[in-house]
């Protein structure tokens, strides 16, 4: 302390000392909450400033998420491409691609030859990418996808196709048919709409197998039901080849407890409107073979109907004895008709068929809702009737 201020201090009486400390403290105090007051804002205007988790990026992130697109189908194709390409195969392996709007709506069938190529591995792939562009997809035997803008169905052909060095000839559409009575049911329906429109307004009866689950099962019952042909659920059973090849949902299955085997039929014939005319298995294979299990499926759908066709699809069924065992209406498939998309093929296939139906009084035969199937029974059902084949309701052909 300097002189002057030594004496000036030293001046002052004892209560003015005290004083005049409490004073200088007070000041020290109210100086100290001044600047933290003072840093308080500052810290807060520090705060409103932009930083990286404030409302910039905020804004981005919300119009990032408005962005958010429908796939379309450039991107839908560029996903099948990509996984072709995976899988060691090109575009040679796309064998059929139509399209065709239908309500504002893109609907896509596509017919995949995999090849050499792991048919699991290939499905897997084109799903997950499918489902990284929010398209929801339904893998089974077919891979089905959709979203708000379009519909898609790939088929896999079991096999590559021997290449056909000529066109094979139309059959001769000859012959005495007279009296023979054939039945037709046309399995995988559900798929498309316009198929379904086409094929059930011919006047002859056919019984339309519907798949549940699929895009359009419902309004193609409705369809069917309309038109007065027979709605069938097409109803999915475990193949030999499970899990490998997948037979969808709602399927029947060798290991399925009783009371799921009874949700999952009960909810089937639901999702077809609640009402059917018969039910047929899809895949099957290796559930036909099974008296327990097939007892079990009869004990449910009897509620819902009396007739059932075996597809047929293994040589050792015992669906059609089990069907006649629980009192119901049963018929057995004898003729596949479209095994190849081939219009000469299909056509060949049902008078192989009718060849059969003269020796034993009657054939049933088995289609699919394709292009190619569709287009044939259209011009060939006028021409085979003319030969005198009688084109009955295939429960006409059932037995008990």
């Amino acid at each position: 302390m300097t002189p002057l201020k030594s004496n000036f201090f030293n001046r002052l009486s004892a209560s003015e000392k005290k004083k005049l400390i409490i004073t200088v403290s007070l000041a020290v105090v109210m100086a100290v909450i001044a600047s933290m007051v003072i840093l308080s804002f500052l810290r807060k205007d520090t705060g409103s400033a932009k930083t990286p988790s404030d409302s910039p990026v905020k804004t981005t992130v919300t119009g990032q998420k408005q962005e958010t697109r429908t796939a379309d189908k450039k991107d839908v194709m560029n996903a099948i491409a990509l996984s072709l390409f995976d899988h060691g195969l090109d575009s040679s392996s796309i064998k059929e691609n139509k399209e065709q709007e239908n309500n504002g709506r893109t609907e896509i069938h596509m017919v995949l030859d995999h090849k050499d190529a792991d048919i699991s591995s290939l499905k897997s792939s084109i799903t997950d990418k499918l489902e990284e562009l929010g398209v929801k997809t339904f893998e089974g035997e077919n891979i089905v996808a959709e979203n708000d803008s379009l519909s898609l169905v790939i088929e896999f052909q079991e096999k590559s196709l021997p290449v056909v060095k000529e066109k094979p000839k139309m059959p001769a559409v000859t012959g005495d048919f007279k009296g023979v009575k054939a039945a037709f049911v046309i399995d995988d329906c559900g798929y498309s709409i316009p198929l379904a429109e086409k094929l059930s307004a011919v006047k002859y009866p056919l019984a339309m197998a519907i798949i549940p689950y699929t895009p359009h099962s419902k309004e193609t019952a409705e369809i069917v039901r309309n038109h007065g042909k027979a709605v069938f659920l097409h109803q999915p059973m475990q193949p030999k080849a499970y899990p490998s090849v997948d037979p969808g949902k709602g399927a029947v299955l060798l290991n399925m407890p009783e009371s799921l085997v009874s949700l999952w039929l009960s909810n089937n014939v639901e999702d077809l409107g609640g009402k059917i005319d018969g039910f047929n298995n899809h895949m099957g294979s290796a559930l036909t073979e099974s008296k327990v299990k097939m007892d079990q499926v009869f004990a449910v759908m009897k509620k819902y109907t009396d007739f059932f066709v075996d597809s047929y699809t293994s040589p050792a069924s015992v669906a059609f004895d089990e069907c006649r065992s629980n009192g119901m209406m049963c018929a057995q498939n004898r003729k596949f008709i479209d095994n190849e998309a081939d219009p000469a093929y299909i056509r060949s296939k049902i008078l192989e068929g009718l060849k059969v139906g003269k020796e034993k009084g009657q054939i049933i035969m088995i289609g699919h809702l394709r292009d190619a199937t569709v287009d044939v029974l259209v011009d060939f059902l006028p021409q085979i009737a003319e030969m005198g084949v009688d084109i009955v309701p295939v429960k006409e052909l059932a037995v008990r």
